[in-house]
């Protein structure tokens, strides 16, 4: 292949219990990554279009999809280069892997013009690679489902061992964006150094009760599990109206509700075989009017399938 055309959906990390080691791939919104082979060696890019574009560098270097692209090439010893047209869908600071979509869309658009292709694995240690240079940790937990599909668990990050799972078809997602962003770099510094022994068994039991709703087909079990002590409170400050907003979905029939990574977007998810989760929308937006704090855009869609060629 000499050109490829990729999208590469947005992400829900952590899902309130399972910090830096849950995630799950939406059907919506999504990035475009379209690349061409170049015959000198190396990655550039070409151009940046969509929402956010502006503040996204044309580095390679330094670009989310250049770099995960670029350790794709390092590590099949390729001999070409690719050029990259990217287009984004959502913006970054989101919340719902903005970075973490672009890292999987160049990783994977670079496998696939690779005449040996290198394994699922890999391709993810590639793009969390990137995640490493444009947020200052090597994270999987949005770019593990963006290129895996479905519901993923990082095992172990040392090596990395991601397992998936296929969501149950009635898990239905709601997803707000307020007009505010959040660097994933300022959200990572106000996390706890410590944690009670009594907070962890806390987490530990809900991300084991999570993870046993995805299997079972369980959706109220899975956002009862969705509630963090840890992580999520220490980030309420950056993240204003999001306790509000978490109640006004639960109150509105919300199986569970939780902050999407480092914010701003707040996630519900409900059963779509009994509600189409506008109530539930309706319901946070209300919250967040009342607070006087803007909404860019709002979601109602489900689980998906990861990156794939267009």
């Amino acid at each position: 292949m000499e050109k490829v055309k990729v999208v590469a959906p947005a992400t829900l990390s952590n899902l309130g219990s399972g910090f830096d080691v849950f995630g799950m791939a939406l059907s919506e919104p999504f990035d475009i990554i379209e690349a061409r082979k170049t015959s000198e060696p190396g990655v550039i890019i070409e151009s940046v279009e969509g929402w956010g574009a502006e503040v996204i560098t044309m580095d390679a270097a330094l670009n989310s999809t250049g770099v995960a692209a670029a350790e794709v090439l390092k590590k099949s010893n390729a001999d070409f280069g690719i050029a990259f047209n990217i287009k984004k869908g959502f913006r970054p600071g989101s919340g719902i892997g903005s970075s973490g979509a672009s890292a999987a869309g160049g990783a994977v658009a670079a496998n696939l013009l690779l005449k040996n292709k290198l394994p699922p694995r890999d391709i993810v240690a590639c793009a969390a690679e990137s995640e490493r240079v444009t947020s200052g940790s090597f994270h999987a937990d949005n770019v593990g489902p963006c290129v895996l599909g479905g519901f993923t668990v990082i095992r172990c990050y040392e090596p990395l061992e991601l397992k998936k799972i296929t969501p149950p078809k009635n898990l239905g997602v709601v997803v707000v964006m307020p007009s505010f962003t959040v660097k994933t770099l300022d959200a990572r510094t106000v996390i706890p150094k410590q944690v009670k022994l009594s907070d962890m068994i806390y987490e530990v039991g809900n991300a084991s009760s999570l993870v046993l709703g995805m299997c079972s087909g369980d959706v109220d079990l899975i956002g009862k599990s969705m509630t963090d002590i840890v992580v999520e409170p220490s980030r309420s400050k950056l993240n204003p109206g999001l306790m509000d907003a978490k109640k006004a979905a639960i109150e509105a029939g919300a199986a569970g509700s939780f902050l999407g990574g480092s914010g701003p977007c707040v996630i519900a998810i409900f059963d779509n075989s009994l509600t189409d989760g506008k109530p539930i929308l309706d319901a946070m937006l209300d919250s967040y009017k009342r607070a006087n704090i803007a909404v860019d855009k709002t979601w109602i869609t489900t689980c998906g399938e990861g990156c794939r060629s267009l």
